[in-house]
């Protein structure tokens, strides 16, 4: 049985409200759930793998959400990225935001008419609130491992440190600001993390709901000031978290505004009521446990970075017989960034010819390059051909420490 937090009577809740919870439940519902296996890294969520059973489970939800997108919000294009199963900002998310909001208010208005004999429906509210509770847990869980492993924001790669400025995208501005720090970077996953423990718990829930709302809403108006792809999904976690707010709402105003004291809610849920505690303890744990472990598993291979080659980092061009000069050039196991004096050339290594002292390059506009390479100390030699012209090239290494960014240092007293 239900036990009241108080002697009163249980007041049937408004028509209004049993049209709001039973709206919430069904369209946050909707949304979440073609993004629950998104949340494991390990079988492709979060971008992880295109082929894994993530994609593969968000494309059973593509179709109907595609034809909303071309019919109703009448996109003239829809892309690739449109069919990935992700949570982009891609117009297929979109359309199906719309397609769960319309489904909501016609199920809820069917679903109120047809309940009103019997108005009180309190598992709609107990179950809408696990809903949301745990969605947040599970979409946020990777987003912190990912901080505190870290994988998301690993320290700045040399091809940024090599970059203008005004050069950089956005969205590559905000990287670069959080991989500068690791400390700050850091913090971002404690919170996430301790908002996901908080949350797992009834007693702190509204605790969790408060620290996810503070914190999402900081990156949620991240990415909508920097541009990163994901505004939508990290809107409706921090809408999920407010409406776990609203249901105390009264409550925390009483506590924290008008300075009185508050009950304790001692009321149980129809969850509590069908189901032992090690039933839920235990779906609570395997739940929970299986996204960080699956976290951990995908992101742990990608924190171990091959060594470098005497070849990999920045150098700066002093002598130079090109067309056009080249100034720094910056190499990775990937490819080559050359700045000449007019223009940034990018170029794709290929497998080299012979030994591994050759340097073969695939550049923009079909130009290719042939180099062998020694190197003698921090003094690089390069000879061969560029873009069919011999090309001979000295250049010195430059180390991480000798940018500005990387010498800054934190000071307690700045006089």
């Amino acid at each position: 049985m239900y036990t009241p937090a108080s002697d009163a009577l249980p007041v049937a809740p408004s028509l209004l409200r049993r049209f709001a919870e039973r709206f919430a439940l069904i369209a946050f519902g909707l949304y979440h759930l073609p993004l629950f296996i998104n949340n494991y890294p390990s079988l492709g969520g979060g971008g992880f793998n295109e082929t894994g059973l993530a994609p593969r489970w968000g494309h059973l939800f593509t179709p109907p959400a595609v034809w909303v997108a071309r019919n109703v919000l009448h996109v003239a294009r829809i892309t690739q990225n449109s069919y990935q199963g992700d949570n982009g900002d891609v117009s297929e998310e979109y359309a199906r935001l719309l397609l769960a909001v319309a489904i909501g208010v016609i199920g809820a208005l069917a679903w109120a008419f047809a309940d009103r004999r019997r108005p009180k429906g309190k598992w709609v509210e107990s179950t809408l609130r696990v809903l949301l509770r745990y969605s947040i847990v599970l979409g946020i869980m990777s987003y912190a491992i990912a901080k505190l492993l870290p994988q998301q924001f690993p320290p700045v790669p040399i091809t940024t440190l090599e970059t203008r400025v005004g050069d950089l995208s956005p969205m590559m501005l905000l990287w670069t600001f959080m991989e500068y720090s690791r400390a700050y970077a850091f913090f971002g996953g404690v919170m996430e993390f301790l908002a996901v423990a908080l949350l797992c718990f009834r007693r702190t829930a509204t605790l969790g709901a408060l620290l996810a709302v503070a914190v999402m809403t900081n990156v949620a108006l991240l990415n909508y000031a920097y541009g990163v792809p994901v505004k939508l999904y990290a809107t409706m976690i921090t809408i999920s978290a407010a409406v776990l707010v609203l249901y105390d709402a009264r409550r925390l105003f009483d506590f924290f505004v008008r300075g009185r004291a508050v009950a304790i809610d001692r009321s149980s849920t129809w969850l509590q009521d069908s189901m032992s505690p090690a039933w839920r303890n235990t779906i609570k744990t395997v739940g929970v446990g299986s996204v960080m472990l699956s976290s951990i598993v995908a992101m742990a291979p990608t924190l171990h970075r091959p060594a470098d080659s005497p070849l990999d980092g920045a150098w700066v061009v002093t002598a130079s017989n090109a067309a056009t000069p080249w100034r720094r050039m910056v190499v990775s196991p990937f490819g080559v960034v050359l700045t000449t004096s007019d223009s940034l050339v990018g170029c794709g290594r290929t497998p080299g010819r012979g030994t591994a002292s050759v340097l073969s390059l695939r550049c923009r506009g079909g130009r290719t390059a042939e180099l062998k390479w020694a190197r003698v100390q921090d003094t690089l030699q390069l000879d061969g051909t560029f873009a069919g012209a011999p090309l001979h090239v000295t250049a010195t290494h430059v180390g991480r420490g000798s940018y500005n960014l990387m010498k800054s240092q934190f000071k307690w007293i700045v006089e």
